[in-house]
């Protein structure tokens, strides 16, 4: 078996190749069984074993979560786990289903947590987690995320996922779908990070060491060669204003405001307590910085022309520096 083959088998939980293969994680001296349910390693840190014998003999122990040397497995504990893999997406027909084992909710859970060292809780928000990162490196929609793994709330959604992958859903899906084109680009103000799917521009960010770690390879596309080409004529006083295609997401609240900073004329600026009132919440200028401060596309969204009442310069998520530029910049020409 291929290393590639069975590093996809890891990626997507796949329970078919358990007992196939096992791997081990170099930074935990765990080995686990390909359905493992936990957070996907770096593929860099994971070895493979045939037989769990290898496994143990490679200094590795066993995993409490998947159990690689558990069997024959508790009939209870094993019936809930199928359950749940089979039906984690939809919360109606699964606790159907627990409700129809033949035995109490409290019963199965104490079986299972013995059986797999997890509540029964804790492991349909981790599968439904794992199916969720499955779903948006294929570069779904968020909304279609949260409905596909059963989540009702979005909200809550949006919580189970950062708690589970330290990242929003919306960020995932730009460092690691599939069909999302990346570019760093040189610019006056430091290297500029840039994310797009075939439609729209999805991010621009100020780059960083820890980001630049994540993404495994620039597969830049069209659509991010033309927003270099932009951005650069911007940066060279040859632009004033940009014709890409954007997606912003983010909270209703968030979007409102992301969406009245666009109609912020080149070279002026507006102050947090005006931008509230014109999207009608006026007592919201708070809230409004911290949604410029949470802008994902830079200078496109120009959140820079932002100020404080008394014409301060307060936060930017690019640095003070890089504020002062850019107004600087746009004041420069007429």
């Amino acid at each position: 078996m291929k290393k590639e083959e069975m590093w996809q088998a890891i990626i997507h939980c796949d329970t078919t190749y358990d007992d196939k293969f096992y791997y081990g994680v170099k930074t935990t001296g765990i080995y686990c069984r390909p359905s493992c349910k936990s957070r996907v390693p770096n593929i860099e840190n994971v070895c493979f074993f045939v037989t769990q014998k290898e496994a143990e003999e490679a200094g590795f122990r066993p995993c409490k979560r998947c159990r690689p040397d558990a069997f024959p497995y508790d009939p209870i504990a094993k019936q809930t786990k199928e359950i749940i893999d089979q039906h984690f997406h939809d919360p109606t027909q699964l606790n159907l289903n627990l409700k129809n084992m033949g035995v109490t909710r409290k019963h199965a859970g104490e079986v299972f947590k013995k059986q797999y060292d997890i509540t029964v809780s804790d492991y349909i928000r981790q599968t439904r987690m794992a199916h969720a990162r499955q779903l948006l490196q294929k570069g779904l929609s968020i909304l279609d995320v949260s409905l596909e793994t059963g989540y009702q709330n979005i909200s809550s959604f949006y919580d189970h996922f950062h708690r589970e992958t330290g990242m929003s859903p919306a960020r995932y899906r730009q460092i690691f779908a599939k069909d999302i084109s990346r570019a760093q680009m040189e610019t006056p103000i430091g290297k500029l990070q840039l994310m797009a799917s075939k439609d729209a521009i999805l991010c621009i960010e100020r780059s960083s060491v820890s980001m630049d770690s994540m993404i495994h390879a620039d597969t830049s596309g069209e659509l991010i060669e033309t927003c270099c080409k932009e951005l650069k004529e911007y940066f060279d006083k040859k632009r004033t204003s940009f014709d890409l295609p954007l997606i912003l997401e983010g909270t209703d609240f968030q979007k409102q405001v992301w969406q009245q900073l666009q109609t912020i004329p080149y070279g002026q600026t507006r102050t947090y307590g005006e931008i509230a009132t014109q999207i009608g919440r006026g007592r919201a200028s708070r809230a409004v910085g911290m949604a410029n401060h949470n802008n994902p596309i830079l200078i496109l969204v120009p959140c820079h022309r932002v100020i404080g009442a008394d014409g301060s310069l307060t936060g930017y998520a690019a640095g003070l520096e890089a504020k002062k530029f850019l107004l600087t910049l746009e004041k420069m020409i007429k």
